[in-house]
């Protein structure tokens, strides 16, 4: 029984993911045979090559002749012409600079020059427009990749996507580049695993093709977007049909190993936990669910992915601490749905026994806290123990405000080398704090932010508009309190707000004056809900709230040109390197040679 686990495109080419990592390491310690592929980076890399460039340019003058022999246009045909002229008109210099882009984000002294990177990363964006102007009106960027028809919301939409070879860049990459690369004969199980909505779309298509050419493998889906869609797909035979024999939901380790013991033996699908299948025409589902505790998990391993096609100069690792929340209660999220509402968090020494084991294999001091939040307890233990063991660790955490985070705690991560630090402010609006029951107030925000600012820390907040009964006034605090609060908060996001399938405001919408919650048959495995409600504002407000601040981040924000260009990982090498206060001014970042020679 040999195993192959597939993350799939599309998710940021900075670094790998810890899903096929985690469930590859549980499944070698019961002795199965399981290797994993990064498809994603090696998706990018493919796109990002000046070979297939050039047939990305071929295919825009073939549907540029194509749509110019029409006796007539629309404007949104005659603007995709338009796109597509600039696109051929620039293309020549994108395909030319595309190699030497990939070089500097993966070389140190290139990397840390902000003007070479900027002009790197402007190479690739172009050249992923490119690709994207020749599948229109998909859209692929380092940041997402859409249909530009919400087929990824559809079980009907998915599958005529995945077989369209005019709008779907990925049958191409997989029937040419990356399925004949495995000997795909050799393996009985394929596991592919799918943890955001961008992914859906790629992840089906590599599904539907294995399934097409590679009748002996048993195809298995899993990830949080099939945890939170299972009742959806529980009526929809021919989505099994089509693409897989089973789905895993929630946590998969245990699932995946009794899966394996099951095709094995021979028995019925039905003895295994966590799982829906297809079965004599029936898709079926598994009341027994099963998780571990994560204090026993094995580490993940990264063997097998290729680490130096990560668009980054030094590997950067994700680790968890926990899996779930230790909160758990956040009205607007699903992760606590997606774990059963259960918390684990690792012992201390085992946490830094992992990252003191990375390390040293990857040669590498660059970490990314992957937890939904890390508590303050967590924190501060793992911060001793790493400052006890005189590690050389830098790394990003996501927190949640805290009365009990106090100066010593954050001067302690600080030492240990916590050095960017991700809050989930939401609002700074207490009546919304308490509606989303966030467990904070904007007093403890305030002072969280402050202390954590002292000890040398850049601290991030996201936040969002547009919250059910949320009044512009309301979302007006918020814009406030970044603006008062500028010397503590140094980098923000912002966004509207969304309604996820399974959150508390879903499932009670009552508490929340939600009066509608408008469900399309057609749209069934849409993840983000649209609503009405009988108070606050109307969507249509809330983007002209976010788009206020947006403004306002630009006027008051004069080191937005650096972090509002970096992802967080790069942000996180940046910091290193230059310091917080080196990257909060309104100039780039600079190095004297001999400086940038002696620290690389």
């Amino acid at each position: 029984m040999k195993s192959l686990l597939v993350f799939p495109a599309q998710w940021y080419p900075t670094q790998p993911y810890l899903s096929t990592p985690y469930l590859c390491s549980y499944l070698k310690e019961k002795s199965w045979d399981v290797t994993q592929r990064d498809f994603n980076i090696e998706s990018y890399d493919h796109f990002l090559s000046p070979t297939v460039l050039e047939k990305i340019v071929s295919k825009i003058e073939s549907r540029l002749t194509e749509l110019k022999s029409q006796k007539s246009f629309s404007f949104k045909e005659k603007s995709l012409m338009d796109v597509m002229a600039t696109g051929v008109k620039f293309a020549p210099t994108i395909i030319s600079g595309v190699n030497d882009a990939k070089k500097v984000m993966r070389t140190p002294e290139l990397f840390f020059d902000f003007n070479t990177y900027k002009q790197a990363d402007m190479i690739i964006k172009s050249a992923l427009k490119l690709v994207s102007d020749a599948y229109s009106p998909s859209i692929l960027t380092l940041s997402t990749f859409e249909s530009g028809t919400r087929a990824e919301e559809s079980t009907q939409r998915s599958t005529e996507f995945a077989r369209n070879k005019n709008i779907n860049p990925f049958i191409d990459l997989y029937d040419e580049v990356l399925l004949p690369s495995e000997p795909w004969e050799n393996y009985s199980l394929v596991g592919i695993s799918i943890v955001g909505i961008s992914q859906i779309l790629p992840g089906l298509t590599l599904a539907r093709l294995l399934k097409e050419k590679y009748s002996h493998l048993h195809i298995t889906l899993g990830g949080p977007i099939f945890s939170v869609n299972s009742k959806q797909l529980l009526g929809h035979p021919e989505f099994f049909q089509e693409f897989c024999d089973s789905i895993v939901t929630f946590e998969g380790e245990e699932p995946l190993h009794r899966l394996l013991t099951t095709l094995k033996n021979g028995s019925t699908l039905k003895e295994v936990p966590n799982l829906l299948f297809y079965e004599n025409g029936v898709v079926e589902t598994n009341e027994e669910r099963v998780e571990l505790r994560f204090e026993e998990m094995p580490p993940p391993t990264f063997d097998g992915l290729p680490m130096d096609l990560y668009l980054s100069p030094y590997p950067i690792l994700p680790v968890l601490q926990s899996r779930g929340c230790y909160w758990g209660k956040c009205t607007f999220c699903t992760h606590s749905f997606i774990y059963g509402h259960r918390y684990g968090k690792q012992r201390t020494e085992q946490m830094v026994d992992e990252l003191e084991n990375l390390a040293k294999k990857y040669k590498t001091k660059y970490f990314t806290f992957s937890d939904e939040a890390v508590s303050p307890h967590s924190l501060n233990d793992v911060s001793e123990e790493i400052i006890k063991r005189g590690l050389d660790i830098k790394s990003l955490a996501l927190l949640k405000f805290e009365k009990v985070m106090d100066q010593e705690l954050f001067k302690k991560m600080k030492q240990a080398g916590f050095i960017f630090l991700m809050y989930g402010l939401e609002s700074a609006n207490d009546r919304v704090l308490s509606l989303i029951d966030k467990g904070t107030d904007q007093k403890t925000e305030r002072e969280v932010l402050e202390k954590s600012h002292k000890a040398g820390i850049w601290n991030h907040s996201f936040m969002f508009f547009g919250f059910p009964t949320e009044t512009r006034d309301e979302a007006q605090d918020t814009i406030n309190f970044l603006e008062k609060n500028l010397h503590s908060i140094h980098s923000f996001g912002p966004g509207v707000f969304l309604l996820n399938r399974d959150s508390s405001c879903y499932q009670y919408p009552e508490k929340f004056s939600i009066t509608k919650i408008i469900q399309n048959s057609e749209s069934n495995m849409a993840m983000n809900l649209d609503f009405e409600a009988s108070s606050g504002m109307s969507r249509e407000e809330a983007v002209e709230m976010n788009s206020k601040c947006i403004s306002m981040a630009e006027e008051k924000f004069p080191s937005l040109q650096i972090w509002g260009t970096l992802p967080r990982e790069h942000f996180l090498l940046y910091l290193d390197r230059y310091g917080k206060e080196g990257l909060s001014g309104s100039e780039p970042p600079e190095l004297k040679e001999d400086e940038l020679l002696c620290k690389v």
